[in-house]
């Protein structure tokens, strides 16, 4: 999938409409997208939900 398929998929995913993330505009296979999204949920967990907490 391409750049704006993986950012699309991400915001339906993550439940993060206005999600706007700078990745490579490149040709993305799955297992890719899928450890894309794992850094994003890592990220999340370690840097803005701790701020919450």
């Amino acid at each position: 999938m391409n750049k704006e398929a993986v950012l699309e998929r991400v915001r339906k995913e993550l439940e993060m409409p206005l999600f706007n993330g700078t990745i490579e505009n490149k040709e993305y296979t799955e297992a890719e997208y899928q450890e894309l999204k794992k850094s994003l949920v890592q990220y999340f967990d370690d840097y803005v939900r701790n701020v919450e907490n």
